[in-house]
């Protein structure tokens, strides 16, 4: 677990507040909502969809007080635990495959906005023609190339379970056929 989720949620959550507090009144609330999309913007990294809802709650709770800001923090600070551990996971999988291809392995939670990191995941991404699988540390990982491509014909060194496309491709509706293996 590498905790930067964990370290990057305290330190905004803390800066919101003291923004808040800072300025005060209602003017305080808005300035401390903006330290998040602030955060994001420095650092480049876009919410998923559920810190997109915690911050929704967290900017009603500003108009609506304490009674939806505190679930929204908790809230937040637990995703932010997971994420971290879902992340270390992967990166622990990572480990396991030529370092060529590293940059390339995503956990399937980067999939798209509303993906989480699982099997049914992991089985959109093979019927739209990539590989993807689930690691024996659990996490579920998938590889794309350098254009963002997802790559239909890679094969991992540790897994413990495979979805891939059938090759050669074969088109099933608006999607390819495939196939799923357990190690």
């Amino acid at each position: 677990m590498t905790g930067q989720n964990s370290a990057t949620n305290a330190a905004v959550t803390v800066a919101a507040f003291a923004v808040e507090r800072a300025i005060g009144g209602a003017r305080g609330s808005v300035a401390g909502l903006a330290v998040q999309p602030v955060v994001w913007a420095v650092t480049g990294t876009g919410p998923d969809a559920g810190d997109a809802f915690i911050y929704g709650v967290g900017a009603a709770g500003a108009a609506a007080g304490w009674i939806l800001v505190v679930p929204a923090t908790i809230t937040g600070i637990v995703k932010a635990a997971v994420d971290d551990y879902v992340g270390g996971l992967v990166a622990e999988a990572k480990q396991d495959e030529p370092a060529a291809v590293r940059g390339g392995i995503f956990g399937t939670d980067d999939y798209g906005f509303w993906s989480s990191n699982n099997h049914i995941t992991a089985m959109t991404i093979a019927s739209y023609g990539g590989v993807a699988w689930q690691h024996a540390n659990g996490a579920y990982l998938f590889i794309k190339d350098a254009t963002g491509t997802p790559i239909c014909d890679y094969h991992p060194q540790s897994y413990r379970q495979l979805y891939r496309p059938v090759l050669p491709l074969r088109m099933n509706g608006d999607r390819v056929l495939w196939t799923g293996a357990d190690f």
